[in-house]
């Protein structure tokens, strides 16, 4: 441990932005509250996601941030609060500045331009040629936690979400539970969200999918997420009404995938979700790097459409016909979630 961080005892830990980054930073949030006992960790993410985050981490305090209270009035705080140490994780021209007004003794950020300056312990980025990520972004996300000195094990998900609070999951929500998911065998969650254009898995292959493990025998269950409307219009033309979860919170969300067998759907927010709470998973990738978003571990199955253009982190796919995605089928999906029910069940 490097000299003097055991007496720590306030600590600012930025992860903004995405909510599967956010989740895959915990892992390393945990061990850093464990490696100091005595300090208060407070964690700053974005509004949608503090309730959720705040249930995986009890003991730190969340911060739930969003653009309108982030004037003078946020800086003058970050600075009165008095840390000895920031850990940002996110590294934006924005959360260098904050980092640099806590006034805190020791700052951890990456070593990047317009940025470094505003940290005194500079730690490299897991990137490779600007977008492809040299390994899991889990394992990177410790790299902070390694300069710092402190010894940390391989990344593995927490595994588990504490208790809900009364009026965490609403009672329209609960009475479809008790209908649908209680007494019932553990179906397999299917999400397909796609924030990005380009990540979307076409119709056609999420209804063969469903079709296929309808033919053996394992109940499927497809849950809407954000920006899902038109997919979902689609899909209910050919797919039965029991086929479908209702709209959720993440909340409401995080406790139906806590019911669930396995995992199958694109790289996104909610993929990240069942694996922080153990789910095994299988996700398609297409503008995205599955080295740097998939664990590396035979409970999670990447995969793709092997073009030459895979992971070109594209929004938007430039090329007709998507063939990343477009030419990546139901049954070669199928196929690689008997792998991982297979796998789990030796394990």
């Amino acid at each position: 441990m490097r000299p003097g961080l055991e007496n720590a005892r306030r600590v600012l830990l930025i992860r903004r932005k995405a909510l599967g980054d956010c989740l895959v930073t915990l892992p390393a949030v945990q061990r850093l509250a464990e490696a100091l006992p005595a300090a208060r960790l407070d964690l700053v993410v974005d509004r949608p996601f503090a309730a959720l985050i705040q249930r995986f981490l009890p003991t730190c305090r969340v911060i739930s941030w969003s653009r309108d209270g982030g004037g003078w009035g946020w800086y003058r705080n970050l600075h009165q609060e008095g840390y000895d140490l920031v850990i940002d994780w996110l590294g934006n021209p924005r959360t260098a500045l904050w980092t640099a007004a806590t006034g805190a003794s020791l700052r951890v950020g990456y070593d990047l331009p317009r940025r470094r300056w505003a940290y005194n312990l500079k730690v490299p980025r897991n990137r490779w040629r600007g977008t492809a990520l040299r390994g899991f972004a889990g394992e990177a996300f410790l790299d902070p936690l390694r300069s710092l000195g402190l010894e940390v094990a391989p990344w593995r998900p927490l595994g588990r979400l504490p208790g809900f609070q009364p009026g965490d999951l609403g009672p329209d929500y609960l009475q479809w539970r008790a209908g649908n998911l209680e007494g019932a065998s553990p179906p397999v969650a299917m999400m397909m969200s796609a924030t990005w254009p380009a990540k979307a898995w076409p119709a056609r292959h999420v209804v063969d999918l469903w079709r296929l493990l309808e033919d053996s025998a394992q109940r499927a269950l497809f849950i809407p997420g954000p920006g899902d409307e038109d997919l979902v219009r689609e899909l209910r033309k050919t797919l039965p009404a029991q086929a479908f979860a209702p709209d959720t919170s993440l909340l409401e969300l995080a406790d139906i995938l806590a019911r669930c067998r396995v995992f199958v759907g694109t790289d996104c927010g909610p993929r990240h979700l069942a694996t922080a709470l153990g789910l095994p998973s299988v996700t398609v990738f297409g503008p995205t790097d599955a080295v740097g978003w998939n664990p590396a571990d035979p409970r999670h199955v990447s995969l793709s459409n092997p073009v030459h253009c895979l992971g070109c982190d594209h929004k938007i796919c430039p090329r007709e016909g998507r063939p990343c995605l477009e030419g990546l089928t139901g049954a070669t999906v199928h196929a690689g979630l008997q792998r991982v029910l297979a796998a789990t069940e030796e394990g």
